[in-house]
């Protein structure tokens, strides 16, 4: 047992040695010397940050872009509750057919224009945001 216990420690010690010594002859050599590449900036949110700068600039923006949706216009003012089916499937036709990278516009698109989305098509846009 006593020798197993020797044998485990003496090659702990070489193999920390070893790997002393390699990092210091790196070193020396200049092996460890890193190049930075410069990153070019990314046209759409990379999604590693907690707030991504499109996203602040689109929310500060009062403008208000149209998604091919001119026609909700017409439901400014209407509470959640007050669609009827068909005029929910025009949400529907419009949200399915944004891009992912268009949700939020257009969420804010509706938000100045003082559109309400329907109750469940606020739904399937919180199952839509929390799956991406």
């Amino acid at each position: 047992m006593e020798v197993l216990l020797i044998a485990l420690v003496g090659i702990a010690c070489i193999a920390f040695l070893t790997t002393y010594i390699g990092q210091r002859w790196r070193s020396k050599k200049g092996g460890d010397v890193v190049i930075e590449t410069p990153v070019e900036p990314v046209e759409e949110c990379c999604g590693a940050h907690e707030i991504c700068e499109t996203d602040l600039i689109n929310k500060m923006s009062e403008e208000i872009i149209y998604y091919e949706d001119e026609e909700l216009d017409a439901y400014k003012n209407f509470e959640e509750n007050d669609f009827n089916d068909d005029q929910i499937d025009e949400f529907r036709e419009v949200l399915y057919s944004l891009k992912e990278n268009e949700m939020e516009g257009w969420l804010r698109s509706l938000e100045l224009r003082k559109i309400e989305l329907p109750s469940i098509i606020k739904s399937e846009v919180v199952f839509m945001l929390v799956r991406n």
